[in-house]
């Protein structure tokens, strides 16, 4: 019979000997909707036509029915594995805990392909080629600024996208960072209540919630590069305007399998992503390295 400890066991034994190269975590949590509990092969997602009331006489007569046309789209789950293994007598060669290690490579792991999801949904996005884009040459300099995002916001808000407390998020490239802290608009206190250049914290601005993504694993932002410089199509995007479903939450299990004399770790996940309304993105045109705008 093999025995099994938790994950939350597992980080219990946590050595502070115990260190892993630098990599990326969850970046993109609370940005788009999620269902979780989901069956079958695939969640059906109705997205309704915009309506309006009509005007009616004030005779007692039939009002008529108004037909809602919904749009179906279909969101089709995926199941991805990650398995590591641990021999008996290796275990012993380790002035630390290795299970405890592999258990934290686990779970960063999950957290970034969660992350990836998103990203992958969006950038394979059938209509990805009609969504509104920012072009590079809006605002102070070619990378991200007040203007490249006032923009988007406002093309937002002109689809009747609510882009106030958050609602909005940017998926922002950590080495595009720098830009924006070369903006006036963003770090002069004149503009801005907030300190981002003494504090180095850029949480939100144009009540949008800025997410900052790393480059050390699957769920950073695509980019084209020529002539030396990296091209970045930055999403900007409504909360409502994508969905993530979830058959099977994240979940991890430790088992010692005796007749193999190795510990396996294993980390399971069932999900998949869709844009669901094209019109509740924009995406925002970055280089890196930037250079002022004439």
């Amino acid at each position: 019979m093999t025995d099994q400890i938790d994950l939350a066991t597992a980080s219990e034994l946590f050595d502070t000997e115990v260190t892993i190269k630098y990599q990326n975590k969850q970046f993109l949590a609370n940005t788009i909707e999620e269902r979780h509990g989901t069956t079958g092969e695939a969640t059906n997602v109705p997205v309704s036509d915009l309506i309006e009331m009509e005007s009616q006489t004030f005779a007692p007569a039939d009002i008529p029915v108004t037909p809602v046309n919904p749009t179906n789209v279909m969101v089709v789950p995926y199941n991805y594995a990650l398995k590591t293994v641990i021999g008996g007598g290796e275990k012993t060669l380790f002035a630390y805990d290795k299970i405890v290690d592999h258990a934290k490579l686990h779970g960063l792991a999950a957290a970034r392909m969660v992350d990836y999801i998103k990203i992958n949904a969006l950038f394979s996005y059938s209509g990805f080629g009609s969504i509104y884009t920012v072009e590079s040459t809006v605002g102070a300099n070619t990378g991200m600024n007040e203007g490249k995002l006032a923009e988007g916001l406002s093309y937002l808000e002109d689809q009747g996208v609510d882009v106030m407390e958050n609602a909005c998020s940017l998926w922002l490239p950590a080495i595009t960072k720098a830009s924006m802290l070369n903006d006036d608009r963003v770090v002069n206190l004149f503009y801005n209540d907030k300190r981002p250049l003494v504090d180095n914290r850029l949480a939100s601005y144009l009540g949008v919630d800025i997410r900052t993504l790393g480059s050390n694993g699957i769920n950073t932002i695509p980019y084209t590069t020529a002539m030396s410089i990296d091209t970045y199509l930055v999403p900007l995007v409504h909360q409502d305007a994508m969905v993530q479903i979830f058959n099977r939450d994240v979940s991890t299990s430790i088992t010692w399998v005796p007749q193999n004399d190795r510990w396996e770790l294993l980390t399971v996940l069932t999900s998949g992503a869709q844009v669901i309304q094209g019109n509740g993105i924009a995406l925002i045109e970055v280089e890196n390295p930037y250079a002022a705008n004439p």
